[in-house]
């Protein structure tokens, strides 16, 4: 009786655990749900879809009142959205990327705490546009990381498909839907 009552529990804790670890959310939309569901949600919120892509989505929209882009990843099949990135316009000039890179590292710092993970060359500061440079080599990493219960958040300065241009961009990445992934993909190996 008493390994009965254990186990019960032990059940209900893990399912309160389950339920409470909850789903990232990109502009209020939790990141679940099937990638048409998904795609409707955003849309509603004034974004315009573009293309798709190898189960990835293009939108463009209005993010924290800039314009940006928006990849919104799924399964092979469409039924499980794990990902969303929204990326800025590109930059040439280092100042105007670590000032926007600045601002969003604020503002989630304040809504999600001290960053678990940063990786930023301070001493790099003083190249100026060199580290563009830097970036586009491989030399230099600017980003940032937040490791929340449904997920993780990184926000980087990374290189375009212009050439010598960067963007700051900003990934949202759910753990229940990317272990759905895994599993999916696990499948194919």
């Amino acid at each position: 009786m008493k390994k009965v009552l254990f186990s019960f529990f032990a059940f209900i804790l893990i399912t309160v655990s389950c339920v409470a670890q909850g789903h990232l959310t990109f502009k209020g939309i939790p990141i679940e749900g099937t990638m048409d569901g998904f795609c409707e949600k955003l849309e509603a919120k004034g974004f315009e879809r573009g293309a798709t892509k190898d189960n990835v989505t293009a939108f463009s929209g209005d993010f924290t009142g800039r314009q940006a882009t928006v990849w919104v990843a799924a399964t092979s099949d469409g039924q499980e959205v794990f990902s969303v990135v929204a990326f800025f316009e590109s930059m040439e000039e280092w100042k105007q990327l670590v000032g926007t890179y600045n601002y969003y590292k604020n503002l989630y710092t304040r809504k999600y705490g001290e960053p678990q993970k940063v990786m930023e060359d301070e001493s790099s500061l003083s190249s100026g546009d060199y580290n563009v440079t830097q970036l586009w080599s491989g030399e230099l990493v600017w980003k940032s990381i937040w490791v929340t219960s449904g997920g993780d958040i990184e926000l980087k300065i990374d290189k375009t498909d212009e050439v010598l241009k960067c963007a700051v961009f900003i990934s949202y990445r759910d753990y229940q839907n990317i272990e759905k992934k895994m599993q999916e993909d696990l499948k194919d190996i």
